[in-house]
């Protein structure tokens, strides 16, 4: 049995509930209680034959609040508490840094790294260029992976298996909430999962919210927008060909983040391929020049 730590809380981000909970089941009243009511009402609908993956459990679990890391070991089956994530390196095969604030990302995962753990790192990977070079030799080596669930996601299946005969695509469109820093990632991976493209350039729409538009090389236009707050479910992505149109709103999280976390154990195992893996960077840098971009447009 691979055994997994989970790693870190974030504003927002109820990752660390819902990953550990796919791996190990949940207890119902301990997450009802935890303050992640759309996790334990998705958690709810599915059956317990639904839940767990192959040849792996998390085992171990650090956050930077041990009042936090109880709640989350308790809603999801964890033995193992641990004061300092550090305790992890020789009890774990592998580490899920479930934290999406990108800042905090390296200082925790080089030490995992360099012992030669496996590593899945939460979305995005980072915002920095040079981050970013020391992290590419461990994603080459097959050790660390970064991804949306948008790449994963099941409402995507049907256009993935269609789009070889979708026609000359013209325009892709994808809408998130929140900010072009942490959710424009989603809608580039679940983009990138459908089919391949060269970043060419990017440049930005004015308007109330974060909107940018992408160029590409093969003259597919790409526009994303990230709405802010939003007061409904919202992760759509829509393909534009002269002769067909479809449409996704990404929203099963269950299945998304169950294929995700299958896709990090066959990883551990040495079953993915690394050139696909390697795409990731391809988004950072479209995320790094879009946040560029914003960033001038604010000062």
């Amino acid at each position: 049995m691979i055994k997994i730590g989970m790693i870190g809380v974030s504003d927002g981000n109820g990752h660390p509930y819902s990953f550990s909970a796919i791996f190990n089941y949940y207890n119902a009243e301990k997450m009802r209680q935890s303050g992640w009511e759309n996790i334990f009402n998705y958690l709810q609908k599915e059956e317990k034959d639904n839940f767990g993956i192959k040849d792996a459990n998390i085992t171990h679990i650090w956050t930077q609040d041990l009042n936090e890391s109880q709640k989350i070991a308790q809603a999801s089956n964890i033995t193992h508490i641990c004061q300092t994530y550090h305790e992890m390196i020789d009890q774990v095969q592998a580490v899920i840094i479930a934290r999406d604030d990108w800042r905090s990302h390296i200082e925790i995962a080089l030490p995992f790294l360099e012992a030669g753990k496996n590593v899945f790192i939460d979305k995005p990977l980072s915002l920095s260029f040079e981050e970013c070079e020391i992290f590419q030799p461990y994603i080459k080596n097959g050790k660390l992976i970064s991804f949306s669930s948008l790449k994963f996601s099941p409402e995507l299946d049907s256009i993935k298996t269609r789009i070889k005969d979708f026609g000359e695509i013209k325009l892709i469109r994808g809408i998130t909430p929140k900010t072009w820093e942490k959710y424009a990632i989603h809608l580039l991976d679940g983009i990138r999962g459908v089919l391949d493209f060269d970043f060419q350039d990017i440049v930005i729409n004015r308007c109330q919210h974060e909107s940018l538009t992408i160029y590409t090389k093969e003259n597919i236009l790409i526009q994303l927008d990230c709405l802010g707050n939003m007061q409904y479910p919202m992760l759509q992505l829509e393909f534009f060909s002269s002769t067909n149109y479809e449409k996704a709103n990404c929203l099963n999280a269950f299945v998304s983040f169950k294929r995700m976390l299958e896709y990090f154990v066959q990883s551990i195992k040495g079953q993915t391929e690394i050139q696909n893996n390697l795409k990731t960077l391809k988004q950072m840098e479209i995320l790094i020049k879009g946040q560029e971009i914003l960033n001038k447009c604010k000062s």
